[in-house]
């Protein structure tokens, strides 16, 4: 409970009134529970569309769908992508874009990438097919979380120290291969044999994403994380939506 409690309280904003043990180890752990995290996002997101629907058309709740988004991560994973795309399309070298990422301010790159990223995601959530919507809002936050254990385990981190350091260096292979099977479980659950392909879609996505931000920076740091989280959301309602369509 504790490392859920955790997970809960980094990559949420869902209040947590309990004092939590952060060692390294409760803090691997925690990563676990990202895509069960994402599945309580995306249950959240099928009431306010099923609500918002009866009152308002597809535009306005599709508002709503991204706005709720934002306010129940709290932004984190955006910043993380400003700040990923601030510093590693500067085209500095590793140590200056390590700088920039660290830096509060927000640059030119990082507006591009947030606008060009709500404007993608609006649209594809206005245009979702109504017969798969639900298995669509659950599945894609869910996904998109395991990507960030997928990308933790398998990469190194870029920085000397650092929270993402611990998650890193603390996580096991035991840990990536439970939220392997359960996001897959759940894809297979919600679109049958489709579900693998999608699930094999959206790991290539996250392996390119992954190497490419390494071979800048020779690994990854919680702001790169943030932005795999954002990108493979948007990649993944893509890649769904274009595999439900051709009937694969």
């Amino acid at each position: 409970m504790n490392s859920f409690l955790i997970a809960v309280q980094f990559i949420s904003r869902i209040p947590v009134k309990k004092e939590l043990d952060y060692n390294d180890k409760a803090l691997a752990k925690s990563m676990i529970y990202y895509p069960l995290i994402g599945i309580l996002f995306g249950g959240i997101l099928v009431l306010i569309d099923y609500l918002a629907s009866i009152y308002f058309g597809q535009l306005v709740t599709s508002s709503l769908l991204l706005m709720a988004m934002v306010l129940l991560t709290g932004g984190i994973h955006l910043d993380g992508l400003m700040d990923s795309c601030d510093g590693l399309l500067s085209g500095r070298k590793k140590d200056r874009i390590l700088e920039i990422m660290r830096d509060s301010r927000v640059g030119a790159f990082g507006v591009i990438g947030l606008v060009t990223l709500f404007l993608l995601k609006f649209s594809l959530l206005v245009e979702l097919p109504s017969n798969h919507k639900i298995a669509i809002l659950l599945f894609f936050p869910t996904i998109s979380r395991w990507a960030i254990v997928y990308a933790a385990f398998n990469y190194p981190y870029a920085r000397k120290s650092g929270l993402g350091k611990v998650y890193a260096e603390n996580l096991k292979f035991r840990d990536l291969l439970i939220v392997n099977i359960w996001t897959l479980l759940l894809g297979v659950v919600l679109f049958q044999f489709r579900g693998l392909i999608i699930f094999l879609l959206v790991r290539l996505m996250t392996i390119i994403i992954a190497k490419s931000i390494t071979k800048k920076i020779d690994g990854l740091t919680g702001d790169n994380y943030g932005a795999i989280n954002e990108i493979v959301e948007v990649f993944a309602i893509l890649i769904i939506t274009l595999v439900l369509r051709l009937k694969l």
